[in-house]
């Protein structure tokens, strides 16, 4: 086993990521390449299928340069964002271009389904309450806007079960990727003829959902001539992203607690059960954000989870701001010493970190005093107050209170941020050393699938993961705790009917 290699493929909304790895866990080679995206209208996002698997392509070339025998990868398996797919016909051609999971143009097919359809009972069957990015949306938009697509499609794929399927010719998805789409019946465990019908869709579109980790095909000649792997390499089922990332951390077990912080970042508790009732409706009807419920790639689990669409995407958007056209790695110190800079509480000023997805942010208390370093540490600080926002919702619907959180993603490369976000929380954050913990998920999943590992806590326990943990100061927090209830959490709600009318003026 020590000579085995694992691969994972991460499609990310950013980057697309080719990670070989030991089974161990230790990084043997990758590459990475940007994710190829298309804005034919202003509010839209579209990938194209052909440019987005010949980015694969070209990622998977370069990772794979870099290891001596491709024969060494025994399996891979692949993590995608989680609520964007593509319909492919008999032949496995795509038909119609991926719309990106934040697209907003399904806004009026919720409203429809809003009015005219059981809530409840959704949310009972799903775990989830309407909103455009999710699956169903996207399948009605295309039914109606590409019809003949649509007609002669045969198979609805996920991005990431599109790139397996590419590779060994398998159409399946996962349960972590079908949770995504509105459409799957949580408890069941399968795709859920009621709401189908409700939807006007064609239930002989969805692919037989399956377990991450299940064996599902071997790579084919052509895609092996393609892309450097070895013809019969082992391809499993892989799996959301924010999920796959909870299985590299280990994050399994009630009272664990995920924090992945990507372009989105998302508050992750995994359970045993998921109690879709009608109290937990209630309460997550009445709350600016909305917890969704999904099957975890762990098998027989679930998971509650909150989504903050624009966590490293307010980072970025800061960093033109503060180092307009300096590189990466420059205007990310330029943004870490500017917040350093600032004290806490960033001289009053306040920062809405809603600024993709259709939604809207805002820099609220600001006065001439106000200069980039007090931006700076506000963006952080929204950030972390809108995390910490996520988190007190999940737990106190659940009536838990996570022992451990634990923090994976770029965001944990930038100590300022960290040590903010653990003083507005008033507990100590676990930073795992594990920058790609996404694609080392979805690399642990094929090792499942060729027999590598024996389980997933085989899989787990063979990593070798080291971890720092960022302490919280009274002091701060307690500021930090006042400026959350009294003005932050107050923020939104305010807001609201501002940015109904701001919208409505935009539209017209």
């Amino acid at each position: 086993m020590a000579d085995d290699l694992l691969l994972g493929i991460d499609i990310g909304t950013t980057n697309i990521k080719a990670l070989v790895f030991a089974t161990s866990g230790v990084l043997a080679a990758s590459a990475s390449i940007a994710t190829p995206t298309e804005r034919p209208h202003p509010g839209w996002a579209e990938h194209d299928p052909h440019t987005l698997w010949q980015a694969v392509v070209a990622v998977l070339r370069r990772a794979l340069a870099s290891v001596d025998d491709p024969r060494r990868v025994r399996g891979l398996a692949v993590a995608s964002f989680g609520e964007a797919g593509v319909l492919v016909d008999v032949h496995g051609e795509p038909l119609t271009p991926i719309i990106a999971w934040y697209d907003r143009r399904t806004t009026l097919y919720v409203q429809r389904w809003n009015a005219h359809d059981d809530l409840l009972e959704t949310f009972r069957l799903t775990g989830m309450l309407p909103v455009p990015i999710y699956g169903v949306f996207k399948l009605q938009w295309l039914r109606d806007y590409e019809p003949q697509g649509y007609a002669a499609a045969t198979t609805w794929l996920h991005v990431a079960d599109y790139v397996a399927f590419r590779l060994c010719g398998a159409r399946a998805t996962d349960y972590s990727l079908a949770s995504r789409s509105m459409l799957f019946d949580l408890r069941a465990r399968r795709w859920s003829d009621a709401l189908i019908d409700r939807a006007g869709l064609r239930g002989d579109l969805l692919p037989e959902p399956v377990a991450s980790g299940t064996r599902i095909g071997a790579v084919t000649p052509e895609a092996a001539a393609a892309t450097g792997l070895a013809p019969g390499t082992i391809v499993g089922a892989g799996g959301h992203d924010h999920v796959c990332g909870a299985l590299a951390a280990d994050v399994r077990r009630v009272g664990d607690c995920l924090d992945s912080m990507g372009t989105a970042e998302a508050a992750f508790l995994p359970l045993d059960d998921i109690p879709l009732d009608e109290r937990l409706f209630i309460t997550n009807m009445s709350s600016w954000t909305h917890v969704t419920f999904g099957a975890h790639v762990a098998r027989d689990r679930y998971y509650a989870m909150d989504g903050l669409f624009s966590s490293g995407a307010a980072v970025e958007w800061m960093r033109g701001i503060a180092a307009p056209g300096a590189p990466l790695h420059e205007a990310a110190a330029e943004v870490e010493s500017l917040a350093a800079s600032a004290p806490p509480g960033s001289l009053g000023v306040l920062f809405l970190p809603h600024l993709t997805a259709g939604e809207r942010g805002a820099f609220v208390g600001l006065t001439a005093s106000s200069g980039r370093a007090a931006l700076a540490r506000a963006v952080y600080e929204g950030l972390a107050f809108e995390w910490r926002h996520m988190l007190d919702n999940i737990e106190s619907m659940l009536g838990v209170r996570a022992r451990t959180i634990r923090a994976i993603g770029g965001g944990t490369r930038l100590p300022v941020w960290m040590g903010i976000k653990a003083h507005v929380l008033g507990r100590p954050i676990q930073v795992l050393d594990m920058d790609e913990s996404v694609a080392l998920g979805a690399a642990m999943l094929g090792g499942i699938a060729a027999g590598v590992y024996g389980s997933e806590d085989e899989a787990v326990g063979a990593l070798q993961v080291h971890e720092r943990t960022v302490a919280h100061d009274e002091a701060q927090h307690a500021l930090y705790e006042r400026i959350y209830r009294e003005a932050f959490l107050r923020l939104a709600p305010a807001l609201a009917p501002v940015y109904a009318v701001i919208n409505e003026l935009e539209t017209r």
